[in-house]
């Protein structure tokens, strides 16, 4: 059995033909209960349909595990033939099978389970398949009102968790009948109850909700006045203004920074001169901050025709905020200062006004190529104002390249001016058109390039923009119309300068905004996309004009006069995030010498046989860590690289996270490592042996972070030029090509069990100044320092040193014919068998 076993558990990184998945749909009936749970999990990481009929009939085993995993494998199949079935489990008489069995009916998502699922919480009596029950109604329930009765009577539960889930499910309905029984428990003694009524009823545009929040910003507990608060900015009202601007006064300062962001969500100029009173007396920089991006969202939205700026000549408020001691103060008022001048068509005040912001931003914090893009784009809108339509491809790459940048910073989030400057750019091409079919097509795209940018906006925003797009479209149909020569049809494009203008000042002024959206947007924008034609013949494409090189001049100016000493990126993963909370990380550092045998110092050859022959044979510590190499050639680490070995080891000794050195992995060896990744839900960082990339003439390697069932690899690479041996680069082409990173790139990767960063070879000394600061202002967990070079008496000291600095564990992993490796904390001194040289383990 226990050979089956291992058979059927390596077949599953296999493609799922049918020659692989009968033998295995076969033994799910094997007598061993070992063979059978390895057969259902195999089954469900194919997702065939084949599986639905033999994993329904095992649903009566006796044994409670092979029960629970059939119905997690249906779950997974998401096959509607498995619904009944399903339903029929949430009465089996093991807990774990009917958690399981609500979890796959929300994966199925079929409306015909509420029904019962309603019928278990009046009985159920173990906690967690309540939980799980509550939980599922939601989703499953987004359009049915079905679920509502049940799941208000769980609102006085006398267990706190049945009474938040239940909010949360209730939630997803959007129904106005939830309004009244949330209200009733917005007063909850549980502090996370009282959260999940207040963000679920912000949801919920209804003036008895309005009434109710207005009446708790007199409540005597500062958290409900900040909460209430909140879900008054979120729920816009009028009626709340008052209520909003009588609590600017408040002696806690959160419920203060709270009530300016709701004033700045109102956007009523009533609140301009109590914002700005506050802005005098205010000491808080939280709170001022909250309070000058308010103004600016209040006065960059304003359609009075006297300048926000003479409003107060005496103070000028924002103005004298940008003299302020604290640099997130002076960033603030800059960004609004540049909205303002904005919605008044200053441009070119605006521009400045963002350069500004962003010399004031910090610079591992997207605001700052956000603002140097905002800047560069308000300078071509002054342009197109003026009727000067000569802007350059560059520039606008220029614009789109310090957008990319913020978005990395926030784990890959768009921007919605990207899509304005998108607009922008084909605007500008429309005039450069040598024919009527180059008009014709850029018009075309104009037209389309709005709609996407419509499409982009969350639905709540779009008729922000339906004014300016329906006379946009009303000319697109009057030229259509109409038999206009190039240079007439030209004329008439130029007339829909205010509308793009009216476009831009409207989608600047919600920037940043976060934009998440669901597949059937995605598609929709995929479609748009597709028909918009990219120029390919030469006479179509756009020209790049001689000012192309004042653009790379000041591009240059910019970024020296910003300071920008390093640029600071956040990486998020997909895993689950509390899967470690709490729990100790076991860790592996691995450092072996390349090109040798395998051999160990630190530990007796022999030693290491004889721990592969107890592997081989110990099938309990096999079924515990799902150890797969399993074959005589793998116990003697003869038929597979040395790495891989060592990666074994690890695995079997229970290691949640694997570091190798720099440049310890072959290139072609990263998909076998992310085979193990998910393999055996471990996390690997290694450094790669080739050269990953060649950006802009610099040769660099890099260090990866494999996760478990990540789609994409992520990595750090490193800053500094590698010298690369003869056989790979010429060395005079190497020479050529000896340029840094400038400035630096450096990633905070947010893994489950901490934030870190990689440092690789020569930037372990570059660039460690800068993270005692990143340690301390980012929060991070440990730091990773990868190297393949010499382990000095001077290194040693250098690394103590900085552990000290940081505070954090130093993880240290170098090459076998150096040393070195170990880990490095504040107030400890390390001594290991891994610090000498020419050692491996």
């Amino acid at each position: 059995p226990r050979v089956r076993e291992a058979a059927i558990l390596s077949l599953s990184v296999q493609p799922a033909t049918d020659k692989i998945v009968n033998p295995i749909i076969n033994a799910i009936s094997d007598e061993n209960v070992d063979v059978q749970l390895a057969a259902i999990k195999t089954l469900s990481e194919f997702r065939t349909v084949l599986a639905i009929r033999p994993l329904i009939k095992i649903l009566s085993d006796p044994h409670d595990d092979i029960r629970a995993a059939a119905v997690l494998a249906l779950g997974l199949i998401e096959d509607k033939n498995s619904l009944f079935p399903l339903i029929d489990c949430i009465e089996d008489k093991s807990p774990q099978v009917r958690v399981n069995a609500l979890v796959a009916l929300s994966n199925l998502g079929d409306p015909r389970s509420i029904e019962p699922i309603i019928e278990l919480l009046s009985s159920e009596k173990d906690e967690s398949v309540t939980q799980m029950a509550i939980l599922t109604l939601g989703p499953l329930g987004q359009k049915d009102k079905r679920i509502i009765a049940p799941l208000v009577q769980l609102l006085d539960s006398d267990n706190a968790r049945f009474r938040q889930y239940a909010v949360l499910s209730l939630g997803q309905t959007k129904s106005p009948e939830i309004i009244d029984p949330l209200l009733r428990v917005l007063n909850d003694e549980d502090s996370y109850v009282r959260s999940a009524c207040a963000s679920v009823l912000s949801e919920i545009k209804d003036p008895a909700t309005v009434r109710q929040f207005i009446d708790r910003l007199r409540d005597p507990s500062p958290e409900i006045r900040e909460t209430s608060a909140n879900a008054l900015g979120k729920l816009g009202d009028v009626n709340a203004l008052e209520p909003l601007i009588g609590l600017l006064n408040d002696e806690n300062y959160q419920v203060r920074e709270e009530v300016a962001q709701a004033l700045g969500a109102l956007q009523n100029k009533d609140a301009t001169k109590p914002l700005i009173n506050l802005i005098r007396k205010e000491k808080n920089t939280e709170v001022l901050v909250a309070a000058a991006l308010a103004l600016g969202k209040i006065e960059g939205h304003s359609d009075s025709s006297v300048p926000f700026m003479y409003l107060n000549p005496t103070n000028r408020p924002l103005n004298k905020l940008l003299s302020h001691k604290e640099i997130s103060v002076r960033a603030a008022a800059a960004e609004s200062l540049a909205k303002i001048a904005l919605n008044e068509q200053k441009f070119s005040k605006a521009s400045q006004y963002f350069i500004k912001a962003s010399q004031e931003s910090l610079t591992w914090e997207f605001r700052q190529p956000f603002y140097i893009a905002s800047s560069l784009g308000a300078t071509i809108l002054e342009r197109v104002s003026k009727k000067s339509y000569g802007s350059s491809k560059l520039e606008f790459e220029e614009i789109y390249e310090n957008l990319d940048n913020a978005a990395r910073m926030l784990g890959n989030q768009s921007f919605i001016s990207k899509g304005f400057w998108q607009v922008l750019e084909v605007y500008n091409q429309i005039f450069k058109s040598k024919n009527k079919g180059q008009f014709i097509q850029h018009f075309q795209d104009l037209g389309l390039k709005v709609l996407l940018l419509e499409k982009k906006l969350p639905e709540d925003l779009r008729p922000l923009l339906s004014e300016p797009q329906n006379r946009l479209n009303e000319k697109f149909m009057q030229i259509n119309k109409r038999g206009l020569t190039l240079d007439a049809a030209i004329h008439e494009i130029e007339n829909l300068k205010e509308e793009i203008l009216t476009i831009g000042n409207i989608i600047l002024q919600i920037e940043p905004l976060e934009l998440r959206m669901d597949e059937d947007q995605e598609f929709t924008l995929h479609s748009i996309e597709d028909l918009i034609m990219t120029p390919s013949s030469p006479e179509i494409e756009t020209n790049i004009y001689r000012e192309d090189d004042e653009i790379l001049q000041r591009r240059m100016k910019i970024t020296q006069e910003t300071k920008r000493n390093f640029i600071l990126e956040e990486v998020n993963f997909n895993t689950d995030m509390s899967a470690y909370s709490g729990k100790k990380v076991k860790v592996s550092l691995i450092q072996y010498l390349k090109g040798s045998p395998r051999q160990s110092i630190v530990e007796d050859p022999r030693s290491i046989w004889e721990r592969h022959i107890k592997r081989y044979y110990d099938f309990e510590l096999f079924r515990r860590n799902r150890i797969l190499q399993f074959t005589k050639e793998s116990i003697q680490m003869r038929s597979k690289p040395k790495v891989i070995g060592y990666l074994d080891d690890a695995i079997y000794e229970g290691n949640n996270l694997i570091i190798f050195p720099e440049t310890s992995m072959p290139e072609s060896y990263l998909s076998k490592l992310q085979q193990f990744a998910d393999r055996f839900n471990i996390f690997i960082i290694t450094g790669c042996e080739t050269i990953a990339s060649k950006s802009e003439g610099r040769f660099l390697n890099r260090a990866y972070f494999i996760s478990p069932l990540e789609t994409e690899m992520q990595y750090q690479e490193k800053n500094n030029p590698t010298i690369l041996p003869a056989t790979e680069r010429h060395l005079s082409e190497w020479r050529e090509n000896i340029t840094k990173t400038s400035p630096p790139i450096l990633k905070i990767f947010n893994s489950p069990f901490g934030r870190f960063i990689i440092l690789i070879g020569q930037d372990n000394q570059d660039q460690s100044q800068f993270i005692p600061f990143i340690a301390e202002q980012k929060n991070l967990d440990f730091l990773v320092c990868l190297n393949n070079g010499y382990w000095t008496p001077t290194e040693r000291d250098r690394l103590h040193t900085l552990a000290e600095e940081i505070d954090i564990p130093l993880i240290y992993v170098n090459s076998g014919q150096f040393g070195g490796t170990g880990v490095y904390m504040a107030g400890k001194k390390m001594e290991n068998p891994l610090q000498k040289e020419f050692t491996e383990g």
